[in-house]
């Protein structure tokens, strides 16, 4: 028995809902869909109205909204069944077995299945920078997430038992984009619970705009600033890394003396129509900078 569960903020998900009712009807096994909206525009909840009346599916429209942290911890009081599936609303499915390969897994405490994005270059090169980090960032092979299951642990398309959500859950104190899933990792380490790895991927679907992408990368750092607040071992992050190296070394003075006008200079050419990535982790490496020194 298992619990679909999709948090939705301004995506229509018609098509995803479908897919999945088709695969539910397929497996030998009761299952639910159910759908909250983080207050979406009218026009969203006007598009995925519909899915209302669709077999097997509820669907809770908030009347504000609240956050992705505490959204996906409300399933906990709205789902039926042990197994909880997580899907983001702007995925879509890439397999036909996608929900049978879950299933058909021993009862694992969390099971990740991966997430990928399509190889086409987006139409729009205001989306490139986006597509960029997705493909060469973001998108892992299955190898390299079986030898870093926490690290590369993402909330877009993960299996949970309720019985272990309930004890171990999303930090509401994230409200904002970012990193709400690195915190669940982070905790599930610390209680010695395993993430089991799968390759049953999604696909990325909600490609935003380079400068929606980057106001959401400013507000993922300040939650990761957070998180580091609270004495988790964070170093095997990437940024968090680098950032420690250039310490010990004592240049972060110095990077933070030019990083106002770094920032400014990168952010240009991160929106044109050739973005360069290590120009996007130096972009980064300065707003951390910055958040380090209360900046």
């Amino acid at each position: 028995m298992i619990s679909i569960c999709i948090p939705i903020y301004n995506f229509n998900v018609q098509k995803l809902i479908e897919t999945l009712i088709l695969q539910g009807k397929e497996i030998n096994e009761p299952f639910e869909i159910i759908c909250i909206d983080d207050q979406s525009s009218s026009v969203f909840r006007k598009l995925n109205a519909p899915i209302e009346k669709l077999d097997r599916v509820r669907f809770i429209d908030l009347k504000e909204n609240i956050g992705r942290s505490r959204i996906r911890n409300l399933f906990i009081e709205l789902s039926n069944f042990e197994k909880l599936l997580f899907i983001d609303c702007d995925c879509s499915i890439s397999s036909n077995l996608f929900l049978k390969n879950y299933i058909n897994l021993p009862a694992y405490d969390v099971i990740y299945g991966g997430r990928k994005h399509h190889q086409l270059k987006p139409k729009k090169s205001n989306k490139k920078l986006r597509w960029l980090y997705g493909i060469k960032m973001e998108d892992q092979s299955f190898d390299y997430r079986l030898r870093n299951p926490y690290h590369s642990f993402k909330s877009n398309n993960f299996l949970i038992k309720k019985s272990v959500f309930q004890k171990i859950n999303f930090n509401e104190n994230l409200i904002k984009y970012g990193h709400e899933d690195t915190q669940l990792a982070l905790d599930l380490q610390k209680n010695k619970i395993r993430i089991h790895q799968i390759d049953n991927p999604v696909y990325h679907e909600g490609l935003e705009n380079n400068i929606d992408f980057l106001l959401k990368t400013r507000t993922a750092i300040k939650n990761l600033s957070k998180i580091e607040t609270k004495k988790y071992d964070i170093s095997s992050i990437k940024l968090v890394s680098t950032y420690l190296k250039i310490k010990k070394f004592k240049i972060d003075k110095l990077l933070l003396l030019i990083s106002k006008k770094g920032i400014a200079v990168i952010e240009k050419q991160l929106l044109s129509r050739w973005p360069s990535l290590y120009l996007f982790s130096l972009y980064k490496l300065f707003y951390y900078i910055r958040e380090q020194n209360n900046v």
